[in-house]
């Protein structure tokens, strides 16, 4: 429960940090991040795993801090097995999840209102009413712990089912904390 509940506080810092940091433009559209030119190698391949977005040096250091963060505990002496290999990298693909759609929920000028194809410009492809990269994300995740499960021996997907409900019952609290007693709705009004 300790392990949820730290992930998921990771997932609403950052998202509050990014906030601050990227305001109403998502997507380090206005900050002054490096860039490389889009028909580069790691510009192509950022493109094609990420559902088309595009490459920042923000994004890229971000990422990569973020998984020094999640491997931190074995730079403290936590065993890295593959058990614990396969859940980190689980928690991860989740934690990429959550974070992101927390931005929107927490952030006053979009929050669920404007959570929308229309309104969001760096996510491309969506299904349904998500981003895709949503559904690639908790997929990796998922199959991380069903990877794990064979290679391990152990039952990593009742593991894994409990973190996904515990996160989705703490996504639906954050929302309905947003909407009932911060009224985020009201942060900004549309013009």
């Amino acid at each position: 429960m300790l392990l949820n509940f730290y992930i998921f506080s990771l997932a609403i810092l950052l998202a509050l940090l990014e906030i601050q940091i990227e305001g109403r433009e998502g997507w380090a559209k206005n900050l002054p991040a490096w860039r490389p030119h889009s028909g580069s190698l790691a510009a192509r391949w950022y493109r094609k795993f990420m559902s088309g977005k595009e490459l920042t040096g923000y994004h890229a250091v971000l990422l990569a801090f973020i998984f020094l963060v999640f491997l931190f505990p074995y730079a403290w002496g936590v065993r890295l097995d593959l058990f614990n290999f396969f859940k980190t990298v689980s928690l991860f693909f989740f934690f990429a999840v959550l974070w992101d759609f927390l931005w929107f929920v927490l952030n006053p000028h979009y929050s669920l209102k404007k959570f929308h194809r229309r309104h969001i410009s760096w996510h491309l492809k969506w299904i349904g009413r998500a981003p895709a990269d949503y559904y690639y994300g908790i997929g990796l995740s998922f199959a991380a712990a069903f990877l794990g499960s064979f290679v391990v021996g152990t039952d990593l997907l009742s593991w894994w089912i409990w973190h996904a409900a515990a996160f989705g019952l703490e996504v639906i609290i954050t929302v309905l904390f947003t909407l009932y007693i911060l009224k985020i709705d009201t942060w900004i009004r549309d013009n």
